[in-house]
């Protein structure tokens, strides 16, 4: 008796994501650098917020049709609608805003009530407990991966590529579920 195997291959489908940076230069000086650091793992274009018209930047990032739109320390959290809610919260898409700061830098942008597709990564070792006690209106929120914003050898820079990239994978299992 001869048995014969087939194996078949299952075909990966590649997915390509329309993955969309908000930045705010003028605030933070950091944040074209990251941005950068960013986009060489996952790909991307960035909207710098610093002084533009709110409103026209909102209908640009909602005509962008982003799946995925990543923040630096809230930038774009300015924008807000006629009864003060957050703008970007109209937009349909898994939204990552990533904190490089303690939660009490960001004051009044942070209490904004977000949406469930929203998921606020705070620094590593502040606790995220306590965050989603004091933030109520703030659903997902997690630690973020051990990254320097302002990373001062190249050996830091490896790293800090190294830490989006394991950032970047558990964000894809966890929200584009």
């Amino acid at each position: 008796m001869i048995f014969i195997f087939i194996y078949f291959k299952k075909s990966d489908k590649l997915m390509i994501m329309k993955i969309l940076y908000l930045i705010d230069s003028k605030k933070y000086n950091y944040h074209k650098r990251l941005a950068d650091d960013f986009i060489s793992v996952t790909g991307g274009n960035v909207i710098d917020t610093a002084g533009a018209d709110p409103g026209k930047q909102y209908y640009d990032i909602a005509e962008e049709d982003p799946d995925v739109v990543i923040t630096f320390d809230l930038a774009g959290h300015e924008f807000r609608t006629g009864n003060d809610t957050l703008s970007l919260n109209n937009i349909y898409t898994r939204f990552a805003h990533i904190l490089f700061h303690r939660s009490s830098h960001y004051g009044r942008e942070l209490k904004a009530r977000q949406n469930l597709s929203m998921f606020t990564f705070i620094p590593s070792g502040e606790d995220a407990g306590i965050c989603r006690r004091d933030l109520p209106e703030v659903p997902n929120i997690d630690n973020f991966v051990n990254i320097s914003y302002k990373p001062e050898s190249d050996s830091e820079q490896k790293e800090n590529l190294a830490n989006i990239a394991l950032w970047w994978s558990d964000f894809k299992r966890k929200a584009m579920l």
